[in-house]
């Protein structure tokens, strides 16, 4: 079988790169130097919704997906050791002066295609295509902190046979890519500096 792979996958290469640079460097830093970065945010996935139909394995993998990501980032905590009480949450993320957010997975698009053989090959094309959001709301309260959207694709020749193995297997890596892209969006915008709102008093001498 041959595989063409992700029509938009740069993003997986790259950030396969960064972690690769990151291991290295850490490798060559002197003894005692490499620290973990002090936890500055907390995460709960709160839901996976979807504006089309989807299928319930996929809703779980971009959980899975969203979890293992966020993980892998440094200063992020998934655990306060706290239970799921929403009080003690809070409470511990004052102590830690970490802050927490709830996050949401939104499905926008889910599409399977087949697709007639590419010159010279004798099997039908299988293309399959993720949309995504994630929306961070912040812990406590309902305001919308953050949000990223991604998008990915994969296209490969595949037997009649193997169509349904195969693009469960494309669904699970585009989720991935989708779900990397989506996150790198939300935390760049998480990084920006936020505006404080103008004093009052100097308002009114104005």
């Amino acid at each position: 079988m041959t595989r063409n792979g992700f029509l938009r996958g740069g993003w997986a290469v790259l950030r396969a790169g960064i972690v690769a640079a990151a291991v290295g460097g850490s490798l060559l830093a002197p003894a005692g130097l490499a620290r973990a970065a002090a936890p500055k945010y907390y995460f709960e996935l709160h839901k996976v919704e979807s504006n089309v139909p989807v299928d319930p394995e996929l809703r779980d993998q971009a959980g899975e997906a969203l979890k293992a990501d966020l993980a892998s980032r440094p200063g992020w905590l998934s655990e306060l050791g706290v239970g799921p009480d929403r009080e003690a949450v809070v409470a511990a993320l004052k102590n830690k002066k970490v802050k927490g957010f709830d996050l949401v997975v939104r499905f926008v698009k889910v599409k399977r295609e087949v697709k007639p053989p590419a010159p010279g090959s004798r099997l039908n094309q299988l293309s399959v295509s993720i949309g995504l959001a994630v929306l961070g709301t912040a812990i406590p309260g309902d305001k919308i902190a953050f949000s990223g959207e991604g998008d990915a694709s994969a296209e490969a020749s595949v037997p009649e046979n193997r169509m349904d193995a195969e693009a469960s297997s494309m669904f699970k890596e585009a989720i991935k890519t989708a779900i990397g892209q989506a996150l790198d969006q939300a935390m760049m915008k998480l990084s920006l500096p936020q505006s404080a709102p103008m004093n009052e008093s100097k308002r009114k001498r104005k």
